[in-house]
């Protein structure tokens, strides 16, 4: 098993008995695990196939509701997708384990491609740089850095947290030293030249104003739970949720707390649990809202029906 994130799971260690859990595996967390299917390009299952069928003339948020349903429950486990090869052989397409980040990119590959058929497409397009070629060394790691403003400009996403109650501007300098001085850089099976650097300048959500902002967020945005920037730590992002539609705002996530596994979680209780936050307390949320279809014509080839 890669030890890529394994990093993550040792924050929790030296944290008071009484602290809550916290989802602190950051999305794109790329552990190696063991799969019982190694094919790189794993077919949709004819279940989950029917089920997004079925759903393709909802809205969106009322559409990823729809297709995530039947996965409710099923487990949770860090870095189960890959590009099954030397460096992660787990499969690229696996419905039967989740975490926070693979449940998001599945979720949105089924409900964004005109059909299952074309879920591939759609999947390579948001893990991958400009969509290929499928490898390690090309997936979009690093949400802050890569997969929110690499997919924003692909097409694929627009961010919307500005347009949000209390939004607010914040920057995050990360220099090659930051990365040369963090102890826990050995993890990444990445060379340096790959590390992204430079100036981060985003828009986030204060954990004070979640409830109004989510409140007001469509439903099939993609929340990203944000930490409090730290200038010796390159990442800020720690996990992601979908809004789905609910009598109360409410989050589906893949998560390791509570009991674990995918589930639905209101907003009120999600905030009650990021105030809890101890080991690295949360700042907010940053949101971004999935444009359908993603690019409609172009190198991944896909096309709206």
């Amino acid at each position: 098993m890669s030890r890529i994130w394994a990093w993550f799971t040792l924050l929790a260690v030296g944290v008071a008995l009484a602290a809550p859990p916290e989802d602190d595996e950051p999305p794109g967390a790329a552990l190696r695990t063991t799969s019982a299917d190694p094919s790189p390009l794993a077919r949709v299952p004819d279940d989950v196939a029917a089920n997004a069928r079925a759903a393709r003339a909802l809205p969106l948020g009322e559409r990823i509701r729809a297709i995530t349903e039947p996965w409710l429950g099923r487990p949770y486990a860090i870095g189960v997708l890959g590009e099954a090869d030397l460096i992660d052989a787990d499969p690229l397409t696996r419905y039967d384990v989740f975490d926070c980040l693979t449940f998001v990119e599945e979720a949105l590959a089924l409900a964004l491609a005109p059909d299952p058929v074309s879920a591939h497409r759609v999947r390579v397009g948001l893990r991958y740089r400009g969509g290929a070629p499928i490898t390690y060394e090309n997936r979009k790691h690093f949400m802050l850095a890569e997969w929110i403003p690499q997919n924003i400009a692909e097409g694929w996403l627009e961010d919307i947290t500005p347009t949000l109650p209390g939004a607010t501007q914040v920057t995050k300098v990360v220099t090659a030293e930051t990365w040369r001085r963090w102890g826990r850089r050995s993890l990444f099976e990445l060379p340096d030249d790959r590390l992204p650097v430079g100036t981060l300048k985003f828009w986030y959500v204060p954990l004070s104003r979640v409830a109004e902002a989510l409140a007001v967020t469509p439903d099939g945005a993609v929340v990203f739970e944000m930490r409090v920037p730290r200038d010796w730590i390159p990442i800020t992002l720690t996990h992601v949720s979908l809004k789905v539609p609910a009598p109360s705002p409410t989050l589906r996530h893949a998560s390791r707390t509570g009991r674990g596994g995918v589930r639905d979680e209101r907003v009120s209780s999600y905030i009650l649990r990021l105030q809890g936050y101890s080991n690295w307390p949360a700042a907010g949320v940053v949101v971004v809202m999935p444009r359908e279809f993603g690019p409609h014509v172009g190198r991944l080839g896909v096309m709206t029906p």
